[in-house]
């Protein structure tokens, strides 16, 4: 319903003769629009079908980003409702973070966090445990944290570098390797990784 009325109204992205301006997964939905006013438009738009529905978005939740070359500039605030839209940086849209700027950009800190934090429990919790099956814990659990939508995402070579530094580290730390003992290799085609036992 508010994709067909938001295709209506005609306003926002295109990718050639396709409508893009409107990206829904459950609850949650983007709006994409060149253009402040039509920007709000589109807004004013899911909010009548909203209430048709009886629906109400969370002005608390919601909140606007810029992304090309005016992404440092400040911006009119947007309106749900008569409630401001919250400005800001970055956002997170179904686990991915994406933060203001010339292009479409990914924030990975939160990402490494969350694998960073998911590998430490694994490693409190195997202390005993044999070193190749605290790896396959690891790459079971951990490794999905890290690459978690990274085939929808264009990375640069830096920042695939980074998350494989990230996986590096949980290698020596498995197998307590030193710092001059190599303990991997991976590809960047397809991050995949290989290991060998410390022998």
């Amino acid at each position: 319903m508010f994709i067909v009325k938001l295709k209506l109204i005609d306003i926002g992205c295109h990718i050639g003769s396709v409508f893009v301006g409107c990206i829904m997964y459950a609850d949650d939905i983007i709006l994409l629009c060149a253009s402040l006013h039509g920007l709000q438009q589109m807004i004013n738009t899911c909010c009548y079908v909203a209430c048709q529905l009886s629906l109400e978005f969370n002005v608390n939740i919601s909140h606007c980003i810029v992304l090309g070359n005016f992404y440092k500039k400040n911006i009119p605030p947007l309106l749900i409702g008569g409630n401001s839209i919250l400005s800001c940086s970055t956002v997170r849209y179904l686990g991915v973070h994406l933060f203001s700027s010339r292009g479409v950009k990914f924030d990975l800190m939160p990402v490494k966090r969350a694998f960073y934090s998911s590998c430490n429990s694994i490693f409190m919790h195997t202390v005993n445990l044999n070193e190749l099956a605290v790896l396959s814990l690891q790459k079971s659990y951990s490794l999905s944290v890290l690459m978690y939508s990274i085939p929808a995402m264009s990375l640069s070579a830096k920042q695939i570098h980074e998350l494989g530094i990230c996986w590096y580290s949980v290698i020596r730390k498995s197998f307590n390797y030193n710092n001059w003992e190599s303990a991997w290799t991976w590809s960047l085609d397809y991050f995949t990784f290989d290991y060998a036992a410390k022998g």
